[in-house]
């Protein structure tokens, strides 16, 4: 049976809470040199990005900010999950992690958001 190029997964969130979209690598970094990681929505807007090992917002779309945030002491262990806070009806909807290494691989996530 061949590997699974992407997973897919479907996390539950709640208006104003905060959900955290796993993503994690088969095969762990030795360094934080070199990982490259980005995060988009169903629109392909950009949510997050990890370059070089850094957590990077500088081309978020403006959504996100101050709303998404990773573990960046999980990195070495190939988590780079992330965490979408203060959570919108419009949040909702597929997003894609994709790891960009020797071996790409991608995650899907479902986020569905339910009112309190």
């Amino acid at each position: 049976m061949a590997d699974e190029v992407s997973l897919q997964e479907t996390v539950v969130g709640f208006i104003g809470g905060s959900a955290v979209l796993p993503c994690s690598s088969k095969e762990p970094p030795l360094t934080n040199q070199g990982i490259d990681v980005r995060w988009r929505n169903k629109y392909k807007l950009n949510v997050y990005e990890i370059i070089e090992g850094k957590g990077s917002v500088e081309e978020q779309n403006q959504e996100y900010n101050n709303r998404a945030e990773t573990f960046p002491e999980e990195y070495k262990t190939g988590n780079f999950s992330l965490k979408l806070n203060n959570l919108q009806h419009t949040d909702a909807g597929k997003y894609l992690c994709y790891i960009i290494s020797e071996e790409s691989e991608d995650w899907i996530v479902e986020l569905l958001i339910k009112g309190v």
